[in-house]
């Protein structure tokens, strides 16, 4: 079968192999499958030849393919010649809150069970953000009450070995001497 449906809902055509990007926190881009860095232009370049590309977080393995090409889309913008008219950008901000997306929501654009897909993608991606922050929680957790019984015995350890002396003798209670004997009568 050359089409696969992908995560998003969008059919990939040539292989139907979808292209791996992992975004690390340092921002680099790493193609997965080739194996090397890529800028943003050249994510374009993939999209612009039909590829299928998905570009995850490294870290909360969160897919931001959306904002990662809106962002491609901004920096076009930017270097753009000609923007789009005052009057749009003013439209898009009145009537879509600043967001692109919800403006063409609310023109139609978007295929009828798509914003309640996304709904549903919000909320799965939030309940997993929110396990993986108590999985951290806990593991942190657990780590500092090791690194304290960890403390602990260290210390116990040293206490015993301070008591015993050179030689391997444990120190002996002294007596102490009673030379005043009539004190006692």
């Amino acid at each position: 079968m050359n089409q696969t449906e992908t995560v998003t809902g969008v059919k990939a055509a040539n292989s139907g192999k979808i292209k791996i990007i992992k975004r690390y926190q340092n921002r680099k881009l790493y193609d997965t499958q080739q194996s090397c860095y890529v800028t943003l232009d050249d994510i374009a370049k993939m999209i612009r030849t039909n590829e299928e590309v998905m570009v995850i977080d490294n870290k909360s393995k969160n897919d931001i393919t959306a904002a990662t090409l809106t962002q491609i889309i901004f920096e076009a913008e930017k270097k753009a010649s000609q923007y789009a008219p005052l009057f749009t950008l003013r439209e898009i901000i009145q009537n879509g809150n600043g967001s692109i997306s919800n403006y063409l929501a609310k023109l139609g654009a978007f295929p009828q069970d798509y914003m309640l897909k996304q709904a549903a993608a919000l909320a799965a991606q939030a309940e997993r953000a929110s396990n993986e922050d108590l999985k951290q929680n806990l593991e942190a957790r657990v780590a500092s009450a090791a690194a304290r019984v960890a403390a602990d015995s260290t210390a116990k350890v040293a206490a015993e070995k301070a008591t015993i002396l050179p030689g391997g003798q444990e120190e002996a209670t002294p007596t102490l001497p009673t030379s005043n004997t009539n004190f006692n009568n």
